[in-house]
């Protein structure tokens, strides 16, 4: 055990009568083990963020989330500064574009016209806002920059069930309209999102769920507390209606849509984040309501997912694991000791880095961890054409990120 390591629990232990000052949910004892010898053997030996990352747009601030749109020549960043930046590679500048409610977040075009954004937005940590600016999905008109809220009340539920996936016949279903004061509850965090081919169905992850909850730092106690009360939503805008389609896993993050051989919706996978976990849910067909952890013990925390054309899935680890989390997740009495600290003494790595995984999702096909010291918690890797873009969740952070794909020994 490292010395600080030895600090913190010391310091835990002197205040022993400290209680749990948000009233945090603490979850079981979870051992982790090592990391998987699968991604060990596909790890870079060379690290390409020291010689080849290219940054541009050095206006644009921290962000979590890309979207970019080749064919009109411009992008989209959802800032840690509460703006959407437009990035405009014709000019090769970004500037603030729309500002939402409350933080921009994940964010997904509603169709394959690209004439809107759906975007999550939720509270950052450490910053303040009005009660009138809601935690929800919004959506922007790209021409006219109309923003309008699509989600900002979810359905109250009777009980709470543990690592639960429903079928699609199975699901929860609420009437949106017929939700009121008496049956709902404001949305805790809206974090990413996924869209089905039609545009007609809405994947919505809320890693879990908390009147104060906020991303960033804000989402720290619930990475310590490991309760699992995270939840996928699917608003089904056809019917105007939004379902549970699973409940009871732990800070559910990012997600993608996955389709069976004739094309429908089969299953999602997701990031359990800070279980270290990825999972793939089955929402229908022969595993329908059943769930399959495609890794575990993971080096880091993953964050984000997107996929490339070639059907890859590529995933930014925002921070790496730390030897005090392993400690703390199996001695579950230390969690409200160490709640009680101050976040800014506790241990936390500048390591960051992304993981490659090939189309079914169970053989990793690249992975590399590095020192924070050109880019600082990286939240997804966004390929797009010959390059990898990476949004760095940091409010010290200024530009755009990206590494050319051929840079990155990936073993296809």
């Amino acid at each position: 055990m490292k010395l600080n390591h030895k600090i913190i629990i010391f310091t835990a232990l002197t205040f022993a009568s400290a209680c749990n000052p948000s009233g945090i949910k603490i979850g079981e004892s979870y051992k982790l083990g090592d990391i998987p010898s699968s991604i060990l053997e596909v790890q870079d030996k060379q690290d390409p963020f020291l010689s080849g990352l290219k940054v541009e747009m050095t206006d644009l601030p921290g962000h979590d989330d890309l979207l970019f749109d080749r064919a009109k020549g411009f992008g989209y960043a959802s800032g840690m500064d509460g703006w959407i930046w437009r990035l405009n590679f014709k000019t090769g500048k970004a500037e603030q574009w729309i500002k939402p409610p409350v933080n921009p977040a994940g964010m997904q075009y509603s169709d394959q016209t690209k004439n809107k954004i759906l975007v999550c937005a939720s509270k950052l940590g450490g910053e303040v806002y009005e009660e009138k600016n809601r935690v929800g999905l919004y959506e922007v008109d790209i021409e006219t920059k109309k923003i309008d809220p699509i989600l900002l009340d979810l359905p109250k539920l009777e009980k709470e069930e543990f690592e639960k996936v429903y079928s699609f016949s199975a699901m929860p279903t609420f009437s949106i309209q017929d939700l009121n004061s008496s049956n709902s509850r404001p949305f805790s965090l809206c974090n990413d999102l996924a869209v089905s081919e039609d545009g007609n169905r809405i994947y919505i992850t809320e890693p879990f769920e908390r009147v104060d909850a906020a991303m960033g730092s804000g989402a720290v106690p619930e990475a310590i507390g490991l309760y699992p009360h995270g939840k996928l939503w699917m608003l089904d805008r056809k019917k105007d209606t939004i379902s549970l389609a699973l409940s009871g896993f732990t800070f559910v993050d990012g997600i993608l849509v996955e389709k069976s051989a004739d094309g429908k919706e089969e299953s999602v996978v997701f990031t359990e984040t800070t279980k270290f976990r990825i999972i793939r849910a089955f929402l229908s067909g022969k595993k329908e309501g059943s769930s399959e952890v495609l890794f575990e013990n993971l080096p880091g925390l993953a964050d984000g997912l997107e996929r490339d054309t070639n059907g890859r899935i590529w995933t930014g680890i925002i921070k790496k694991r730390s030897g005090l989390v392993n400690i703390v997740h199996k001695n579950p009495w230390l969690k409200k000791l160490i709640l009680s600290l101050p976040q800014k003494i506790l241990p936390i790595s500048h390591n960051t880095g992304i993981l490659v995984i090939d189309p079914s999702g169970k053989r990793p096909l690249y992975y590399i961890m590095h020192d924070g010291s050109k880019i600082k918690d990286i939240s997804v890797s966004v390929p797009f054409e010959d390059r990898v873009y990476f949004p760095s969740f940091d409010k010290t952070s200024r530009g755009l990120y990206s590494l050319p794909v051929s840079s990155l020994k990936i073993k296809d």
